[in-house]
């Protein structure tokens, strides 16, 4: 259910996305451009949260914003709000659904200048959860999993987008699918109601809820434990930094691992029962999980890959997709799992939070604001020109004022010549890698990732080590890239010195196992993990830089 933001780091957010969401949309996409068409002929026909629904799969498909049927869809959405409020069309629980996919538009549409929709909208969202975290019917209390799954895509879009989410509705959200999860790690729709199986589509939707529960609850983990008054968290704006996330973090990993491996056993596009009524609404739900768990594999299935064949072997000859609950809803999660929907969204995510200044904040902005321009409400670097050796210069240059717009313009030049106008200036981004800007440091890792040169791998094991998390998260999905290892050698995205270390130590043994024959016997520093960032300085906290219709089932 905001295309602006012309700052180019969406690289960096697909190295946060690892290899499973690395991808986006092929150009030109034949079966996506006919079930757009179909999509057009049906902007007029729709209730509110069918129209949001299209309206999502209109932009994740590449439609102009000002195309005439997006401005159709916000046009009929905006009607939902007045000066009093957000008022939904339906009731009985319906209203969940339609609140929640309108938010998932809004955000998708330009956050900021719909910033108060989105608030409204959010907090309706919230006032509806039940006490036992979930979100269910009217009449019901036990809670109701497809509804409590689109809850949390809607507040996730919604909060990424600038509106107030509490950690607490986070938190209680995981402990509720945590406590519905069958003892065979599977999800059914109604977990109050005995006889109903485990699907594909309630699962997916089970363990593609907790993934965002975790990302959200992580900012605050993040914010407690930064000890500085000179370091911002990554928080989105308003939330509160003190609170004390009560979910174990490993116990959220351990039912998304449980829920990862019923899919890997269950997971198909014949008919069968355990998909669920739509298989076109399971997919959707594997494709969020694929993006948002870096996984291009369930076990040894290439889901997107089985997904897209599926998909597009059943198109109708007018373009559609058919199954339960409608020709345009499944048309709508078919070209929603086409276009990678999800990876977008942590494209845009990740883009906005590098535009925001986290990247390089110890560096601040330059005095000459002509470099600068302002997409969304805030103010981001224009792409510098020129060759990479400049760029790089004003990287390496404590002095020198612009290395937000060095690293976006290095970035459009990966963007537009890949690996190749990395390759050269691996020695530099080597020692970028030892710099006490903790920004830099994870600007060396995302390049050296992504040179697709094995001699960057033990650099990048030696920045397992880092004492910054965002470096190691970074070099771990780098070295992931490089070993095509989808799963990787760790560490865990949160992770304890001691599993960095062994984690290092474990990349290191399989580093053994593969290295380029005419590295072999090399003893430099360049070949040995052991010798780049693990020796990174730590900032003292004087001197660390700021861092700047009927339900789908």
């Amino acid at each position: 259910m905001s295309r602006m933001v012309p700052i180019s780091i969406c690289v960096l957010a697909t190295a946060l996305l690892g290899v499973g969401g690395s991808s986006v949309r092929a150009a030109n996409d034949p079966a996506i451009d006919r079930g757009l068409a179909y999509l057009r002929q049906h902007t007029g026909d729709q209730q509110a949260g069918e129209t949001a629904l299209i309206a999502l799969a209109l932009i994740k498909g590449d439609v102009p914003l000002n195309d005439p049927a997006v401005v159709a869809c916000f046009a009929k959405l905006r009607q939902r709000f007045t000066s009093s409020g957000y008022t939904p069309e339906r009731s009985n629980g319906h209203e969940v659904y339609e609140a929640a996919v309108i938010a998932m538009a809004l955000a998708n549409l330009d956050a900021e200048s719909r910033r108060a929709d989105l608030d409204q909208v959010a907090s309706f969202l919230i006032g509806r959860q039940k006490a036992n975290g979930s979100w269910d019917y009217t009449s019901r209390t036990n809670g109701d999993t497809s509804i409590s799954q689109y809850a949390v895509l809607g507040l996730w879009e919604a909060e990424n987008g600038g509106a107030r989410v509490p950690a607490s509705v986070w938190d209680r959200a995981a402990q509720w699918f945590m406590s519905t999860q069958s003892a065979s790690g599977g999800w059914r729709y109604h977990p109050d109601e005995t006889g109903q199986p485990e699907t594909i589509s309630m699962t997916a939707a089970g363990v593609g809820s907790l993934l965002i529960c975790k990302r959200q609850l992580a900012h605050y983990r993040t914010a407690r434990s930064q000890q500085s008054a000179l370091l911002v968290p990554l928080n989105p704006e308003g939330t509160d930094t003190r609170y004390d996330v009560k979910t174990p973090f490993n116990r959220i990993d351990q039912s998304i691992g449980g829920g990862m491996s019923w899919l890997s056993s269950s997971f198909t596009t014949a008919p069968n029962p355990i998909v669920g009524p739509s298989i076109y609404y399971g997919l959707y739900g594997i494709e969020r999980i694929g993006a948002l768990a870096d996984k291009a594999l369930l076990g040894r299935i290439d889901w997107y890959e089985r997904g897209r064949a599926f998909i597009q072997s059943s198109q109708t000859p007018h373009g559609a997709w058919s199954s339960a609950h409608g020709e345009p809803m499944n048309t709508v999660w078919a070209i929603l799992f086409l276009s990678r929907s999800t990876a977008k969204t942590l494209r845009r995510i990740d883009i906005k939070r590098l535009g925001a200044g986290t990247l390089l904040g110890g560096r601040g902005l330059p005095t000459d604001l002509s470099s600068m321009t302002v997409a969304g409400g805030r103010v981001v670097s224009r792409p510098m020109n020129g060759a990479v050796e400049g760029m790089l210069a004003v990287l390496e240059d404590p002095r020198a004022q612009f290395a937000e717009s060095a690293l976006s313009g290095l970035v459009t030049r990966y963007e537009t010549e890949g690996p190749a106008v990395l390759r050269p200036h691996k020695e530099r981004f080597r020692k970028l890698l030892i710099s006490p800007d903790q920004g830099l440091r994870r600007a060396a890792a995302w390049a050296l990732g992504r040179t697709a040169d094995l001699d960057a791998v033990p650099p990048l094991i030696g920045a397992l080590t880092d004492p910054d998390e965002e470096v190691v998260n970074t070099a771990r999905l780098g070295l992931q890239l490089l070993s095509r290892k989808i799963d990787g050698l760790g560490p865990p995205s949160v992770s304890t010195p001691a599993q960095r270390q062994e984690a290092a130590n474990r990349w290191k043994a399989w580093y053994e196992t593969i290295r380029p024959l005419e590295l072999n016997g090399q003893s430099d520093e360049k070949s040995d993990p052991t010798a780049t960032s693990a020796s990174v300085p730590v900032p003292s906290p004087a001197t660390a830089p700021a861092a700047g219709t009927r339900e789908p089932r």
